[in-house]
C-alpha cells in the first residue's frame, strides 16, 4: 500500500493514530510539519499556521484569495509523497487530492460531540467548557476549510473507504483493524 489518508474529526485523536501506524507499518508520516518542510525544500510557500485552526476570511471566501495556491501547493507536496510510496498522510485534504490514486486508502475517525469532549479532556486537560467550545470551532472551521479549499464536505464517507469511530474500538484496535485493511487491499491488488 503506497498511500494512506486519515482524515479526522477534532479530539478523536485522529492525528496520534496516524503517526502511530506510520510508525507500526515503517511509514513515512505527512503531516502539517512534514507538508511544510517538504514545500519550503522545493521552494514552495506553504503558511498552514496561517489558516489551520480558523475559518476562511470574507476575503477570502469572496475573491478566493490563496485558495487556487494553496491546493495547488499541498497536491504537489502530497503527490510528491505518494510517489515515493509508503506514506501515512494526516489531514489536510489528502482524501481529495489523491482521490485517483488505487494505490490510496482513504479513512476518516470520527466520535460523538460527547466522545471527542471527554477524549479531548483527557488528552490535554483542559476543563469540560474549554474542550466543547474547542471542539466545536474546530468542527465549524473545518467544515468552513473544506467547503472553500476543497469544495466537498470532509464528512461525506463517500470521499472515504472506511469510517473508524472512537466510540466503538480503541486506537490500538483501529491500528490494527487498518493493517488488515491494508493487507486485504494488497492483497486484492495483487
Amino acid at each position: 500500500m503506497a498511500v494512506i489518508t486519515i482524515s479526522r474529526q477534532y479530539g478523536t485523536g485522529g492525528i496520534f493514530i496516524a503517526r502511530k501506524l506510520a510508525d507500526e507499518l515503517d511509514y513515512a508520516f505527512l503531516g502539517r510539519d512534514e507538508l511544510v518542510e517538504i514545500c519550503n525544500q522545493r521552494g514552495l510557500t506553504l503558511d498552514l499556521e496561517k489558516i489551520e485552526g480558523r475559518a476562511p476570511t470574507i476575503l477570502e471566501r469572496t475573491f478566493g484569495v490563496g485558495r487556487d495556491s494553496l491546493r495547488n501547493v499541498l497536491s504537489e507536496c502530497m503527490n510528491e509523497a505518494a510517489e515515493k510510496g509508503n506514506v501515512v498522510i494526516g489531514g489536510w485534504g489528502g482524501q481529495v487530492l489523491l482521490k485517483d490514486r488505487t494505490d490510496a486508502l482513504h479513512l476518516r475517525i470520527v466520535g460523538s460531540l460527547e466522545a471527542r469532549i471527554r477524549h479531548f479532556m483527557e488528552s490535554s486537560g483542559v476543563t469540560r467548557t474549554a474542550a466543547e467550545e474547542t471542539i466545536k470551532r474546530a468542527d465549524r472551521d473545518q467544515g468552513l476549510f473544506s467547503q472553500y479549499f476543497f469544495n466537498v464536505d470532509f464528512a461525506d464517507s463517500t470521499l472515504y473507504h472506511g469510517t473508524l469511530n472512537i466510540e466503538q474500538t480503541s486506537h490500538e484496535s483501529m491500528i490494527s483493524f487498518i493493517e488488515s485493511m491494508i493487507a486485504e487491499k494488497e492483497k486484492a491488488a495483487s
